[in-house]
């Protein structure tokens, strides 16, 4: 990413994402080196892939709420056609859409807290570029305060991500369920076009 692109995404995650209890005043990093400024571009980048994951999550959740719509249509037609076995594969097949759109929604906050964690990282990388170069002569610097700043909010993104895995692992098992349901509703009707999402 161009620099000036990566900068303006800096200022807008600066101006959204949460604030920092610590963060490095630039004014610290006036004298690092060109090394350092690499390790500190370095990090900024996953910044950048941080917001890339945040759009891509807000885009999965437009397009599941999307399918819903199409699949309340779908449980309409079935009900309309009165075969029971029919409505239920288009009512778990709904189900299965809703479960997902919930983790979707989880999914964004995960996404969202993601770029706090990566902001913290970048703070991390400052930190030890000044740690390396000795650019404040040890003076009333604590690399570890932003060690464990990042690594506290490290911990509780994996937290919050081992919990959207399971609801993810839990919609999979809906999904599951849809086709074991639809699979009986082929065996009874040899209708393999009904009580689909594109129905």
């Amino acid at each position: 990413m161009p620099r000036a692109l990566l900068l303006l995404a800096l200022a807008f995650v600066a101006g959204c994402s949460g604030g920092l209890s610590h963060t490095v005043k630039e004014s610290y990093l006036k004298e690092m080196s060109r090394q350092g400024e690499l390790w500190v571009f370095d990090a900024e980048n996953e910044i950048v892939v941080a917001l890339d994951k945040l759009d891509e999550a807000r885009d999965m959740l437009e397009h599941i709420r999307r399918r819903i719509k199409e699949a309340q249509k779908g449980v309409e037609k079935a009900e309309k056609r009165g075969n029971r076995l029919g409505v239920d594969v288009s009512e778990s097949w709904l189900a299965y859409l809703e479960s997902l759109e919930e983790w979707a929604e989880e999914n964004i906050d995960l996404q969202r807290f993601g770029i706090v964690v990566a902001r913290a990282s970048v703070e991390l990388a400052k930190a030890q570029v000044i740690n390396r170069e000795d650019l404040l002569g040890g003076k009333g610097f604590d690399m570890r305060d932003y060690q464990e700043q990042y690594n506290t909010l490290r911990d509780e993104f994996l937290a919050m991500k081992k919990k959207v895995d399971a609801m993810r692992k839990s919609a999979r098992k809906r999904e599951r369920k849809w086709w074991k349901l639809r699979g009986r509703f082929v065996a009874q009707t040899r209708d393999f076009d009904s009580g689909l999402w594109i129905d």
